[in-house]
């Protein structure tokens, strides 16, 4: 296991102070983007962009942190430097790609970027040399000649021609700067031009355009800016910079930003830890790069982009990991976990607090700050490019307080994902709707992640590398924590590519009240098997409730409901008791306990049972490889125990459910203590609605009218209820996002008025129940919050 660096560890070797300065100066709010700018400007811009991209300016090779990076640097371009192809003639720059494949275009302009970097950087091997450099240009030209030039038409990925590539070239034309002649300059310029002519659009070719959005837009933008400043046209400057600002304007439909924090690409995914954290990065350093020069982003609605910081990135950032529910298909790359992408958005945030106030700043500090402290599974300067290292080390040397984890639950109603902290422990659920599918496949990656959405349950307690430690490769796909499943085989990429479809079922909500959540969930299920299930989760502080009911499907086949599929490690081994008594010590044929009370596995959680039913534990060995879910992906194999507990609903059940507890990071005592004592009370658990009641809590979700406890509704609603003396506390919401109210029934009170600032009403019936109506038209499924007093 890789344990993260301390503070002073990373400090170790020193690093100047003056890292902000040199790294790029901070944004200072000008007028409108001028449109005209001296060479001296566009030099500077340039020199700037070479030192956020290469870190050349702050690298010290007697650090060991950033010996490390300019080894890796190294490495990789000697290891380039004997792929390259020999000959003037050649139809090859490097040996083992083809530009008849798209994306092997990209990894050639890569590979030379990354000579440029090693070229320009002080501590390299390669600084400056000739050889090098003329490598590099020799790779520019023939890569020119044979495909990326203005003859020529895309063919595969459109990625690959308008963002990867010229994203790549462009780094590679600054970088080199005054090494290019003029015809080089204006040969890959007109080439950029010829792909990429309006920052607003893609695919400029037959295939006709579209509006480019969200992270494609900032990328495309990236190299068009960058593409201007070094070929010093102005004009295409502007508008570029100008293209940016739509892509951080609120949507309530399609990609990009949502009010409540939710970030969608490809239109049906949550899509926060991947494309909105390249978004997040690009958008960052060009303000930085841009800051202070005539063509500073002026446009204040920027506001928007710094409010997405706290509100849609860093609820999911746990412990400096980006939680894998928003990361989309990239949960099937070897290469991208989920620390890769926890590492790229403290990167992102570090490089947009160059843009904010100070206050600001700090506060992101220590959020930054906080997530590396945690990051015990593996250090974010573990693998780092010189520029994050040198801002990690700024970071730690300002010595910023470490933030803790926020405890509570945020439901993020735009893209169906949740997110509930308490002391220790966090728990993420991905869901889907007919807004959210059920999960995304495309480019070979993620063929066999259908049931992402079917209510995974992402449990961290702790153990941080959980997910991280091939639990892609290995897990059973069909046994994932927290889903319903029919065991009908489906098919790779069932339900087509990039979330093209949704499941039509009737919604997916949540709502939140201070330190306790409630989601549900009507699933259909993916495949065409005629599954569905109504489910819900209630989160406490020390517990997430979950029940099922109304669980049906039409396949003939059984259904199973997982309550856990832990990935215990290479050696395993961990303890998984049953109402006391040790069950599968090692891997074996799965055990069935006809009644249990309660289960308990050690370093993870433990799990009450609340309904009677028999509970099936299994503990396995399970063996694959990444290739198996990426095409992508190395075949090498590798090996993981898994404990699993689930219950068997049997084949084509009508009306099955279940009710479990999970308690996270409890020990067996205390989980054999809650069993006797705490035991939260299911109040109803079937196809009208589902409740629970915990000390003064009561949690509802109410599928069409009916009674949970006291508390009637109407129709469809999300309900949370604390009672104290005089006030009852209510957390509502509408999960269809289609009503124009909600009401509710309350019997046995004797309250007689609601708060005015919630927009509800409180009327008494004549048997003394109160009615209580709570707009919520337009409020896109979001919780209103109202107290009713006595």
């Amino acid at each position: 296991m890789n344990i993260a660096l301390t503070r002073r560890q990373l400090l170790q070797g020193g690093v100047a102070a003056s890292l902000l300065t040199a790294l790029g100066a901070g944004f200072a709010p000008l007028a409108q983007a001028a449109t005209t700018a001296t060479d001296a400007d566009l030099l500077a811009l340039r020199e700037r962009w070479v030192d956020q991209t290469t870190g050349r300016t702050v690298v010290s090779a007697s650090d060991p942190d950033f010996a490390a990076a300019l080894s890796r640097l190294d490495t990789a371009v000697a290891a380039s430097l004997a792929l390259l192809v020999p000959g003037a003639a050649r139809t090859k720059v490097f040996s083992d790609t083809d530009f008849a494949v798209d994306a092997q275009i990209v990894t050639v302009y890569k590979r030379l970027a990354q000579m440029a970097t090693a070229w320009a950087t002080p501590g390299s091997r390669y600084l400056g040399d000739e050889a090098l450099l003329a490598d590099i240009r020799a790779g520019l030209a023939d890569g020119h000649r044979l495909v990326y030039n203005t003859g020529q038409a895309e063919y595969g990925n459109w990625w690959s021609w308008e963002i990867g590539t010229p994203k790549a070239l462009t780094d590679t034309m600054a970088i080199l700067g005054d090494k290019l002649d003029a015809t080089e300059i204006a040969n890959y310029c007109a080439a950029i031009d010829h792909f990429i002519p309006d920052p607003t659009m893609q695919f400029p070719d037959s295939r006709g355009k579209i509006l480019s959005d969200g992270a494609n837009r900032v990328d495309i933008c990236q190299a068009i800016i960058i593409r201007s400043i070094v070929g010093q046209d102005t004009q295409r400057l502007s508008a570029a910079i100008a293209a940016l600002s739509p892509v951080w304007q609120y949507v309530t439909t399609g990609n990009g930003f949502f009010a409540d924090g939710s970030f969608v690409q490809h239109s049906t995914i949550g899509y926060t830890g991947t494309y909105g954290v390249v978004l997040l990065g690009g958008l960052a350093k060009l303000f930085s790069l841009l800051g202070g020069s005539p063509h500073a982003v002026a446009d204040p609605s920027r506001s928007i982009l710094f409010d997405a910081v706290e509100g849609s990135f860093a609820p999911f950032i746990h412990d400096g990991a980006m939680m894998d529910s928003v990361r989309g298909r990239a949960i099937s790359r070897a290469q991208e976990r989920s620390y890769e992408d926890g590492a790229m958005a403290i990167e992102a945030i570090l490089w947009l607090a160059r843009a904010v106030d100070s206050a600001t700043t700090a506060r992101w500090s220590s959020l930054c700050g906080g997530w590396i402290e945690r990051s015990t599974y593996k250090s974010p300067t573990e693998g780092a490019t010189i520029p994050r290292t040198a801002l990690l080390k700024e970071l730690l040397s300002a010595g910023a307080a470490a933030a803790p984890e926020p405890l509570g639950h945020k439901f993020f109603a735009g893209m169906d994902r949740s997110v509930y902290r308490s002391e220790g422990w966090a728990v993420a659920l991905g869901l889907s709707s007919r807004r959210m599918t059920w999960y995304e496949c495309g480019n070979g990656e993620n063929n066999t992640g259908y049931h992402t959405g079917s209510g995974l349950t992402y449990l961290y307690t702790g153990d941080g590398g959980h997910f991280d430690d091939d639990f892609w490769p290995t897990a059973n796909l069909n046994r994932l924590p927290g889903t319903t499943v029919d065991t009908t085989p489906l098919k790779p990429k069932v339900e087509g590519e990039w979330g093209a479809k949704t499941p039509q079922n009737e919604w997916t909500g949540g709502a939140t009240l201070e330190d306790y959540g409630v989601v549900g969930m009507h699933l259909v299920a993916p495949g065409g098997t005629g599954m569905k299930a109504r489910k819900s989760w209630f989160f406490l502080p020390d517990m997430v409730v979950a029940l099922g009911s109304d669980i049906r499907t039409n396949s003939g086949k059984s259904v199973e409901s997982i309550i856990e599929h832990r990935n215990l490690g290479a050696t395993g081994g961990n303890a998984l008791v049953v109402d006391g008594t040790a069950v599968q010590t090692e891997a074996g044929a799965p055990s069935v306990h006809t009644n249990p009370q309660w289960a308990h596995l050690d370093g993870v959680a433990g799990y009450l049972f609340l309904d009677g039913g028999p509970v099936t534990a299994l503990r396995e060995n399970r063996t694959g490889s990444w290739k198996a879910i990426n095409t992508g992906g190395t075949a090498a194999t590798t090996t993981r125990q898994y404990a699993t507990l689930l219950v068997d609903h049997g084949a084509s059940p009508a009306q099955g459910g279940y009710a479990y507890a999970v308690l996270p990071g409890a020990t067996a005592e205390t989980t054999a203590k809650a069993s006797a004592k705490d035991r939260p009370t299911v109040l109803r658990n079937d196809a009208a609605a589902q409740g629970i009641a915990s000390g003064k809590l009561t949690a509802a979700t109410f599928w069409q009218p009916a009674t949970v406890g006291s508390i009637a509704a109407g129709g469809p609603a999300c309900v949370l209820a604390w009672q104290t003396p005089g006030v009852l506390k209510l957390a509502v919401s509408d999960p269809t996002q289609s009503a124009a109210s909600v009401v509710l029934t309350i019997t046995g009170t004797k309250f007689t008025r609601v708060d005015a600032g919630s927009g509800a009403t409180l009327v008494r019936a004549a048997n003394g129940d109160v009615v209580v109506t709570i707009p919520t038209a337009g409020l896109a499924g979001a919780t209103v919050e109202l107290k009713l007093h006595k």
